[in-house]
């Protein structure tokens, strides 16, 4: 099976955004960023002031919660306009040849095979992990932080997309566990 199409900073930019809200690590690491700037936002309206001598209003103590709310609920949407923006700046800097541009890639019992203007790469089936989607994009993990990504819009039909998915799964499923050394 063959599958052929154009990747773009954006398609990329996509997979970071993917699997920034999806990886269980990031979650837990973003959630305690989130917490500790909401309750250090009203730390520093607040107890900076107090500790500084002044008075605490009961105006500034609303103030500083409210801050701490806000920061809260916006975090997550902070966060993921920044991410957008970090890595459209990271894949416009330099020569990305390798992973934009036109890709070619076909399926076969012994693996995947990439092809693009800058050369080819194998990647065995047991290097293959989970396969994921969202609304427009295949994310077939070839590591913890790294996939394929694929446009659902490279298939010329449901059929076509459906061919895939049951041979990526029914090769993925075949992979040899590593054995256990006996010592």
């Amino acid at each position: 099976m063959n599958i052929e199409f154009e990747r773009t900073v954006d398609d990329l930019t996509e997979f970071n955004v993917f699997h920034l809200a999806n990886s269980s690590s990031m979650k837990r690491q973003l959630f305690a960023t989130q917490l500790l700037l909401s309750m250090l936002i009203p730390f520093v309206l607040i107890g900076i002031p107090y500790l500084g001598g002044q008075d605490i209003s009961t105006f500034r103590i609303i103030y500083g919660m409210l801050a701490g709310v806000l920061m809260f609920v916006l975090f997550p949407y902070i966060n993921r306009k920044a991410t957008i923006s970090r890595t459209k700046k990271v894949y416009s800097e330099g020569n990305n040849q390798a992973m934009l541009g036109h890709q070619a890639i076909s399926l076969s019992p012994e693996g995947i095979l990439g092809k693009n203007q800058a050369g080819e790469s194998k990647i065995n089936w047991s290097a293959v992990g989970e396969l994921a989607q969202n609304e427009k994009y295949y994310f077939l993990y070839i590591g913890s932080i790294n996939a394929i990504v694929i446009p659902k819009n490279c298939f010329h039909s449901p059929e076509e997309e459906k061919a895939f998915l049951e041979y990526i799964n029914a090769h993925r499923e075949q992979k040899v566990k590593p054995e256990r050394l006996s010592i």
